[in-house]
């Protein structure tokens, strides 16, 4: 049997599992052939926990569902109205230029690679995607179906899915890994399960959840994805914030104007920017005899304030004033006491 029989084997197994009420309306056999074809990823396999199914067997039913889409077997139309985002986010939300490029492309010369979508699990009606919500929103946009393969999936498989197919494809930046990571987490999946799914070591794992817990989700939602941002930079960023006392101030440069039309990258670079600017240094204050002549420099700098005395102009003057120190004290806090009677 050969590998494409092979294939269309497998999924007619997966079509005798989907539910009887799903549409089975199949594209022209030269659509189906000018999808390219895709390298499967392996992942090692081992236990998880008390999910109940191994890394090696979510592994396979990620290959499988790559080896389905590469071989152009069983590619259906469904209207955008029925296909439901996966439960777990992936990006940020921004229309940009590579947005509008994809856009573009696909209003010119259609959809050219299906996306992968399981049944719904709690509406059967519908279905819910494993990766394409890109396209699902362009095709939304235009009035068009959305040409989808659809398998059966756990919640496991399709977030390996997800994040294989967008690590693939360098479709996410740096930050949307590590809220996907985060979001992950949250919903309770195994670390291993994380790891596969991102395509990551543990220590890099861990770094990358660490900056997406440093920088507040409100931050990066108004910075956006930052693709040319990567992982140095983003780092700095959340060790900058840690250090910073500019929070009301950045707040200010979030609401601007200017930050608000700028392009994802270039609001990053404001933020950084901002954080990385070092306080103007304050004008020391002059203080001057009735002759003019200067006594001492009044420096003010966060907190602190420092008196500077000038042996040249006022000489012995410093050690006059520092012996009348615990004197001046006493009179300034008989003074509070009297204004506050």
């Amino acid at each position: 049997m050969s590998r494409k029989d092979t294939l269309k084997a497998m999924l007619s197994r997966r079509e005798q599992e989907l539910p009887g009420g799903n549409p089975e309306v199949h594209l022209q056999a030269h659509e189906a052939d000018a999808i390219p074809e895709k390298k499967l990823h392996h992942i090692r396999s081992g236990a998880v926990g008390a999910m109940g199914r191994s890394l090696g067997n979510i592994a396979n039913a990620a290959d499988q569902a790559r080896a389905l889409i590469a071989a152009g077997s069983a590619v259906v139309e469904i209207p955008t109205d029925r296909i439901e985002g996966s439960f777990v986010t992936d990006r940020l939300l921004d229309d940009g230029e590579a947005f509008q490029r994809l856009t573009d492309a696909i209003r010119e010369s259609g959809q050219k690679s299906p996306i992968l979508v399981r049944p719904h699990p709690t509406n059967p009606e519908n279905y819910q995607i494993a990766f394409g919500h890109r396209r699902v929103r362009v095709l939304a946009a235009l009035g068009r179906p959305v040409k989808a393969v659809v398998q059966n999936l756990s919640d496991e498989e399709l977030v390996v899915i997800q994040g294989q197919e967008n690590s693939a494809r360098s479709d996410l930046s740096y930050i949307e890994r590590g809220l996907f990571a985060l979001a992950l987490e949250e919903r309770g999946f195994d670390r291993r399960v994380i790891m596969s799914s991102l395509g990551m070591e543990k220590t890099q794992l861990s770094k990358l959840m660490s900056v997406a817990h440093s920088v507040p989700r409100a931050l990066i939602e108004a910075i956006g994805p930052a693709p040319k941002a990567g992982r140095p930079r983003w780092i700095a960023l959340a060790e900058r914030l840690a250090q910073t006392k500019k929070q009301t101030a950045l707040s200010a440069l979030l609401g601007s104007g200017e930050f608000k039309v700028a392009d994802t990258d270039s609001r990053f670079g404001q933020v950084m920017a901002f954080l990385s600017a070092q306080p103007a240094k304050k004008k020391a204050e002059i203080v001057k005899s009735a002759e003019g002549v200067k006594l001492a420099l009044i420096e003010r700098s966060g907190a602190k304030v420092n008196l500077v005395f000038d042996d040249r102009t006022a000489p012995a003057f410093a050690d006059y004033i520092a012996a009348q120190l615990e004197q001046l004290h006493q009179s300034y806090l008989a003074e509070q006491e009297r204004k506050a009677r």
